[in-house]
């Protein structure tokens, strides 16, 4: 028997709808029963629970064990997204002798069960962490298992060559045993050695990057800076005045653009400053600010002050209202931060100036690794005269490399450290 788990599989908060995962070998027979489901229909019902000074209508889908996600009895409680809700739920959950989900313990339940193997679990991550559809494009293959299944013909071509090699060690005498030669062998591990070579040279390792890519908006007092930043963010976070020196310290808010999460930073506008030490410190880390950014945007309002060169930063000339006759080129972005023209052409430039191209199939890093420490293991093998002794090792080693990806092994440490890095629902 294997403990029931609950865990909420949407975002933390408030919101329209929560949905709150229960999987178990099996569920609490108490519990089906009061939502009147069974271990053999699958489906989905409308039912109402009762939480003693309220009830909530739900809407309960049954998954009956093994034709779920899990492998087991899998329960999703579609309820609504009320904070003090959710926590009921929990609560009345756990009097059924449920225990909230550690990490990644759905997927790890599944990989347990048969319903995937280890990376095609990997690729539930990647897939959540994608930003932009090229991404979710790029992890096609290893989505759907297609590179498990390419990693697993390559175990198999080890395996078979592996028995070959052993068995000229060890019964090369018996009758029956074909023998087979060092070049026989050679060229098969060659074989193979380049088979791994083009998933290599093929897929790229999955890395996200740590923190959060950090644009920054620079210019002189009065250019529009901090309204150009309130209409980037669609709201207002910064004080806009046209008193210059306004804005003195860092003003910064995360932005996200098609998916991908910025931090949008607002300056102190540069200026010749002598009586303010205040205002002149805030110009100083506003410099200091830029020269640590991803992406740095000069803001400008006289179109007779653009730079000559489009190199460097990304130029923006704002208050477009009242430049009517300005002719635009690519060498700046032309918005008004007043009437909102211009700002969704600025949004785009901004992604494209942060975003990282994605130009091969991507796959993860462990994986990734894994396939280079195979492969070393294939390559510059001995022809002294303990060749069949050193090659035999050298598969022996490359094979548990392969077979690691997908997951035949009891290695516990290797499956935490996977299953981890997931969402508590999944």
């Amino acid at each position: 028997m294997v403990d029931p788990i609950y865990a909420l599989a949407t975002p933390v908060g408030r919101s329209a709808i929560a949905v709150v995962r229960l999987s178990g070998s099996p569920l609490p027979k108490k519990l089906l029963n009061l939502l009147s489901l069974n271990k053999k229909t699958r489906g989905m019902f409308l039912r109402s629970l009762n939480f003693g000074s309220f009830s909530d209508k739900c809407l309960v889908l049954n998954f009956p064990a093994p034709n779920s996600y899990t492998g087991e009895h899998l329960v999703e409680i579609h309820t609504h997204g009320n904070p003090a809700i959710v926590a009921e739920l929990f609560s009345f959950l756990e009097g059924y002798g449920l225990r909230e989900a550690t990490h990644g313990e759905f997927s790890r339940r599944a990989f347990v069960n048969n319903k995937m193997d280890l990376s095609s679990a990997e690729s539930v991550m990647s897939g959540i962490c994608a930003e932009t559809s090229e991404e979710l494009s790029a992890l096609e293959d290893f989505r759907v298992g297609a590179l498990g299944s390419k990693i697993k013909k390559l175990s198999s071509k080890l395996e078979s060559l592996l028995v070959s090699v052993e068995s000229q060690l060890d019964f090369s005498d018996e009758e029956g045993v074909t023998s087979v030669s060092k070049r026989d062998v050679s060229n098969e591990v060659s074989n193979i050695s380049n088979n791994i070579c083009s998933l290599l040279d093929n897929f790229s390792p999955y890395m996200k990057d740590s923190q959060r890519k950090k644009v920054v908006l620079t210019g002189s007092p009065n250019v529009g800076k901090s309204s150009l930043f309130n209409s980037l963010v669609g709201e207002k976070v910064a004080i806009v005045s046209d008193q210059p020196g306004t804005t003195r310290d860092i003003v910064r808010t995360s932005l996200f653009l098609a998916g991908v999460e910025v931090s949008l930073e607002d300056t102190a506008g540069v200026r010749d400053v002598k009586d303010s030490q205040i205002e002149k410190e805030g110009i100083e880390l506003g410099q200091e600010t830029a020269k640590s950014a991803d992406l740095v945007i000069e803001v400008y309002d006289n179109p007779g002050l653009l730079p000559k060169t489009s190199s460097g930063p990304l130029v923006v000339l704002n208050k477009s209202d009242l430049h009517s006759n300005v002719l635009t080129d690519n060498s700046f972005v032309l918005v008004s931060a007043k009437t909102g023209e211009g700002v969704s052409e600025l949004q785009s430039q901004i992604l494209k100036k942060v975003s990282s191209p994605v130009k091969q199939n991507l796959v993860s890093e462990r994986i990734y690794i894994k396939l280079e420490t195979a492969n070393g293991l294939l390559k510059n093998l001995s022809n002294e005269d303990d060749f069949f002794e050193t090659t035999a090792q050298r598969l022996r080693d490359s094979l548990i490399e392969l077979q690691n990806i997908y997951g035949v092994f009891d290695n516990e440490t290797i499956l935490d450290q996977i299953f981890n890095n997931f969402c508590i629902g999944k």
